[in-house]
């Protein structure tokens, strides 16, 4: 038995793709807007005459001989050495999410198949400190590292950053954890594999997808 497809009406596929097309031009619009604007003059795009100037770029043309100019970009990445800060935030970041996912892992799967008591309490502990001020955490480390002098240096930050974003990994690994049966470690462990390696070649593969979309939540926050 065949059974026809049913069509929706040509105007409702038209008035929700015109909604949809609308939606994605509103949110695309400030990116759009500030490329535009990246290539005038700061007195085209801030001018407070008229929005017309960022569009034309009359200033800009008086000043560079062209409508559009990539000025900007040098004074930022040549004269001001954007790309050392740029680079610099990538290792931080990169190093942030590193570390606190592979003590987030570990510190997860350890609570979510330990029997005891005390994992309630760690975890409340960990909630207790992510709720947190962060400057309440930062200014713990003042003194020690002006102390030793490593105030504002790459590891410095790296070591502040997972200290306020390791709680959050630790939660969602361990719900994540949770939802894994220990029938697979059992399983593993029976077959000859130890703790670890259990963890390692049979937990880990499974837990991929939580992993990944915990990584990026922790990118997101920093």
């Amino acid at each position: 038995m065949i059974v026809n497809k049913r069509r929706r009406p040509l105007p409702l596929t038209v008035l929700s793709t015109t909604f949809v097309l609308l939606w994605v031009l509103m949110a695309a619009f400030p990116f759009i807007w500030t490329v535009w604007g990246s290539f005038k003059v700061e007195q085209d795009f801030f001018s407070r005459d008229s929005w017309w100037f960022a569009i034309e770029g009359s200033r800009t043309i008086a000043q560079t001989g062209s409508a559009f100019t990539g000025d900007g970009y040098y004074g930022a990445w040549v004269l001001r050495d954007f790309f050392s800060s740029v680079v610099n935030t990538v290792i931080v970041t990169v190093s942030v999410v590193v570390v606190s996912l592979t003590f987030g892992t570990l510190g997860g799967y350890a609570l979510a198949r330990s029997g005891y008591r005390y994992t309630f309490w760690l975890l409340m502990l960990a909630l207790v400190f992510r709720a947190m001020p962060h400057i309440t955490l930062v200014s713990g480390y003042l003194l020690p590292f002006f102390e030793m002098n490593i105030w504002g240096h790459l590891p410095t930050a790296i070591i502040v950053l997972v200290a306020i974003n390791q709680p959050f990994t630790l939660w969602m690994l361990h719900s994540f954890f949770l939802s894994i049966p220990k029938d697979l470690d059992e399983s593993a462990m029976v077959d000859g594999c130890s703790r670890f390696q259990a963890f390692r070649l049979v937990v880990i593969p499974v837990m991929w997808p939580g992993v990944i979309t915990t990584g990026l939540f922790s990118f997101l926050r920093l």
